[in-house]
């Protein structure tokens, strides 16, 4: 039996429920607008600390004075931050992409796919055996035309520097944490980093990645210091 749903309003019937929850909508052909704009349930992360604390739980009321136009003017806010966020990260993940695969490429075109060539952490417990599951699974379902080309020609196989092309955030945060040393610290000397700091500050585009593909909201995350650029 399917699980009750909430019933469907229609944009001013949302007004209206805010309203009635005490939140200050002012104009309300402007709340409409606002609504037609952002998804009620998109702002409903943002309106969320807002609402009343009852014995733990937030309730649907609103607290005195919420207005919806401070919801929104803190959801324009995260937009601005989400996207300055990711017109920096940008030029770093492609020149992290680029220094991986480049050096990886170095002992072995395949060195990804063999864990004996790669250092500790691939060759101990089961993460390079997921992490290789997860690589296979993008590979056999990406469509771009170098993976296509690779197919019909070289039975599929890549190497490793364009394996770093189809590997999400995630995929190739654990791929340099699988190379040998000598490979982490070339990247991280290019970073004007040491090894060990590098293996930290990939974590903050992959969280922020998840928040944006997840959420879409940001301004409440804490992102990791991010070192140099690793850009020149």
């Amino acid at each position: 039996m399917r699980a009750a749903v909430k019933a469907y309003r229609t944009y001013e019937e949302q007004v209206d429920l805010l309203s009635r929850r005490g939140m200050e909508v002012g104009d309300r052909d402007a709340a409409i607008a606002v609504l037609r704009r952002i998804n009620y349930y998109r702002l409903s992360g943002y309106w969320y600390p807002f609402r009343q604390l009852k014995d733990g739980d937030r309730g649907d009321d609103f607290y005195p004075a919420t207005r919806l136009a401070d919801v929104v003017a803190l959801y324009d806010f995260d937009a601005t931050l989400r996207a300055a966020t990711f017109s920096v990260l940008t030029p770093i993940e492609l020149a992290f992409r680029a220094l991986l695969g480049h050096e990886l490429g170095r002992i072995d075109p395949c060195v990804h796919l063999d864990p004996g060539k790669l250092g500790p952490r691939a060759q101990h417990g089961d993460s390079y055996r997921r992490w290789l599951a997860g690589y296979k699974a993008k590979l056999d379902s990406s469509r771009e035309d170098f993976v296509v080309h690779r197919h019909r020609n070289y039975g599929g196989t890549l190497p490793v520097w364009a394996a770093v092309e189809v590997l999400d955030w995630g995929g190739l945060t654990y791929l340099f944490e699988f190379a040998p040393r000598k490979v982490q610290d070339v990247i991280a000397a290019a970073c004007g980093l040491r090894a060990p700091q590098l293996a930290s500050w990939p974590k903050a585009p992959r969280t922020t990645g998840k928040t944006q593909v997840h959420s879409g909201r940001s301004e409440r995350d804490t992102y990791a210091q991010m070192g140099r650029s690793c850009i020149g």
